[in-house]
C-alpha cells in the first residue's frame, strides 16, 4: 500500500524566512522547521500578546488597555519583549480612529506544502480598511520579506475581502506599517517555485 504523505504545514513567517535564505542555509532552515516540536500554545512566545491586541480591538477597547496585557505575563524575557511591542503598538495607534472587522484567512497549498495566510487583524483605520499581519520580532523586516508577504496576502485573500481593503504588515516594535498600494502579484510564480523547492528539501533531509 503506498505511503500517504502528510501535509507540510508552515506559518507564513517560516515560509518567507526560507525564501529569503540562500544556498545551504535553505536546507538548514528546512531541517530546523522539520525537527521542531509540534505546535503548542505553551511554546508560542507571542500568543498572549497577539490575542491581547485582538481582544482589545474586538471589543472596541482603548489604547490604554494595552498595558493590561502585561498583567498576565510572568516570564521576565516575555515581559521585556511584550513591553517593547506594546510601546511600539501604542505609538502606531496614536490618535487614530480604529475599528475591528474579522480578518480573512486562507491556506495556500502548493503540492504538499500548506502555508497559513493568516493576518491577525482586520482594521478600519481613519476610514480605510486593512488586513494586518503583525510582525513582532526584533530582526529587521527587510523590503524583500515585506514584498513576499504582501504578495501572498494579496494573491490569496483578495477574493475574500471587499476591493477597498488593502493588505498590510505592521512592524510592531518599530511602529511602522507597510501597505500594499497595488494589486501586483507578479512574484507569485517565484514563490510557487520556492514552495516546490521546500517540499523537495523536506523529503530529502
Amino acid at each position: 500500500m503506498p505511503r500517504i504523505k502528510k501535509k507540510i504545514e508552515l506559518s507564513l513567517t517560516d515560509f518567507v524566512d526560507f525564501v529569503c535564505k540562500s544556498g545551504s542555509t535553505k536546507m538548514t532552515k528546512v531541517k530546523q522547521i522539520k525537527n521542531r516540536d509540534e505546535y503548542s500554545p505553551a511554546t508560542d512566545f507571542y500568543k498572549g500578546l497577539r490575542e491581547g491586541i485582538q481582544e482589545i480591538h474586538q471589543k472596541n477597547g482603548k489604547k490604554k488597555e494595552l498595558k493590561e496585557i502585561l498583567d498576565r505575563v510572568k516570564d521576565p524575557k516575555k515581559l521585556r519583549n511584550f513591553l517593547e511591542c506594546i510601546e511600539g503598538y501604542k505609538k502606531f495607534w496614536g490618535r487614530k480612529d480604529i475599528t475591528w472587522f474579522q480578518p480573512a484567512f486562507k491556506h495556500w497549498i502548493i503540492g504538499e506544502v500548506d502555508v497559513r495566510i493568516n493576518p491577525e487583524l482586520g482594521l478600519e483605520i481613519d476610514g480605510k480598511f486593512y488586513l494586518v499581519k503583525l510582525y513582532f520580532k526584533s530582526d529587521k523586516l527587510s523590503k524583500e520579506k515585506v514584498t513576499q508577504i504582501l504578495t501572498l496576502m494579496e494573491s490569496q485573500l483578495r477574493t475574500e475581502v471587499e476591493p477597498e481593503v488593502d493588505m498590510a504588515i505592521l512592524d510592531v516594535k518599530n511602529s511602522r506599517i507597510f501597505i500594499k498600494e497595488d494589486k501586483d502579484v507578479s512574484l507569485l510564480p517565484l514563490l510557487k517555485g520556492e514552495a516546490m523547492s521546500f517540499e523537495i528539501i523536506w523529503d530529502g533531509v
